[in-house]
């Protein structure tokens, strides 16, 4: 997935939509998503989510990406994580936008090492700390609001060697921009 996401940013870095701007620098996000429910999801847990997110002003670096924290909190007392990164606007066209992001999460989930709640072979993480790609396809509907799909992945698969416990989350946001 992550070479996906590189491709994706290669592949558009030489248009000139990649540069456009939002309306306003900064937003809030909050988000209702399914718990362990996506493209690369084993579905080993289940639930939902709650997802609170700041996303700051665009870096005056190559790509502008903006920074991000935010928490994903499980509803359901399942894997819950903090995580940091750097979000990239590929489109910006219409009332559409189209992000990719990047950064790490740190979770309370089991480890693989953790027996007692880790009874089958692919249960656990590998890890505390995990890279979490994803994206967010949204649609402005006012100057500060706008709603998204939104998917995000956290796993160490091609950080850590061994086994790989996965954790997608699929859902809805609304952003609000000030």
């Amino acid at each position: 997935m992550f070479r996906f996401f590189l491709l994706v940013c290669l592949v558009w870095s030489g248009q000139g939509s990649l540069a456009a701007e939002a309306a306003v620098d900064r937003a809030l996000a909050v988000g209702l998503l399914a718990h362990d429910r996506g493209p690369l999801s084993d579905n080993n847990e289940s639930g939902a989510d709650l997802n609170l997110e700041v996303r700051f002003a665009p870096l005056d670096v190559f790509w502008s990406p903006r920074p991000h924290v935010g928490v994903m909190l499980s509803l359901q007392g399942e894997t819950s994580a903090a995580y940091g990164g750097l979000t990239y606007r590929l489109l910006d066209a219409k009332g559409f936008f189209f992000d990719v992001f990047i950064g790490l999460a740190v979770h309370d989930g089991p480890l693989h090492k953790d027996e007692e709640r880790c009874a089958r072979s692919d249960c656990g993480y590998g890890s505390r700390v995990l890279v979490r790609p994803g994206f967010e396809l949204g649609r402005r509907i006012g100057r500060h609001s706008a709603v998204s799909l939104f998917c995000d992945h956290m796993s160490h698969k091609w950080v850590i060697p061994g086994e790989n416990e996965g954790l997608d989350r699929t859902g809805l946001r609304y952003l609000w921009s000030f």
